[in-house]
């Protein structure tokens, strides 16, 4: 098993008072190896509580959340850190690059914490870069570059440090048709290729049934 939530809760606000609100309720979830993964639900539902919880951006009210075995939610923020950069990669719906680097130097700063880029780690970005086809874009900036091109961008940055866990979310929601389908393909079959678990909150429907378990979250629980 690759990842295990246990009775985990979230709210926001003061626990206690009358303004506080739950939003994840003694929640249970467990992601072995491999799994690809769509978590769909209503706006509101605490879809994107629940990506940030298992992505160690934020940490649960009360519950514990086990990563290869170990307790994550005892870490310190320092840890947490760190453990995102090694163990995760992130998709968001907006693709968050930076404006003022080409495509390459966007793909590459992950790695900048660890020290200076190896060679090999060059052509690993090369690899990912000309497999989602965009290497004749590498010298650009995002200003210049299709939605659909930040995007595939987007995923080869979350891909570089050759993360366990890819958490995504809803990856095609800025995108059209055509290009939201095209990514969907490509998320799945990378994920494949690399031996990437895939966890997805998304609203689409045509994502959700290419994954092999799709769950609702409803009540502050996944059904």
């Amino acid at each position: 098993m690759l990842l295990k939530l246990q009775s985990v809760s979230k709210g926001y606000g003061e626990i206690g008072k009358h303004s506080f609100r739950p939003v994840l309720k003694e929640l249970d979830l467990e992601i072995n190896k491999g799994d690809k993964i769509a978590i769909i639900g209503p706006s509101g539902s605490g879809k994107t509580t629940l990506l940030n919880l298992v992505g160690a951006i934020d940490l649960p009210d009360s519950g514990e959340i086990v990563f290869a075995g170990k307790n994550i939610t005892s870490y310190s923020k320092k840890q947490l850190a760190n453990f995102r950069n090694q163990h995760l990669g992130f998709i968001f719906q907006l693709h968050h690059l930076m404006p003022q680097l080409n495509l390459w130097e966007n793909v590459l700063l992950p790695l900048l914490p660890q020290g200076k880029v190896t060679k090999e780690q060059k052509d690993w970005a090369e690899h990912l870069i000309r497999k989602v086809g965009i290497w004749e874009q590498r010298n650009q900036k995002p200003a210049e570059m299709s939605g659909g091109e930040c995007q595939r961008t987007a995923v080869v940055r979350a891909l570089i440090n050759k993360p366990e866990l890819i958490l995504a979310d809803e990856p095609t929601g800025a995108l059209d048709e055509e290009n939201a389908g095209a990514l969907s393909e490509l998320l799945i079959k990378l994920s494949e290729e690399e031996k990437v678990t895939l966890v997805t909150v998304t609203h689409s429907a045509e994502l959700a049934a290419q994954m092999d378990k799709k769950y609702t979250l409803r009540n502050g629980k996944l059904e």
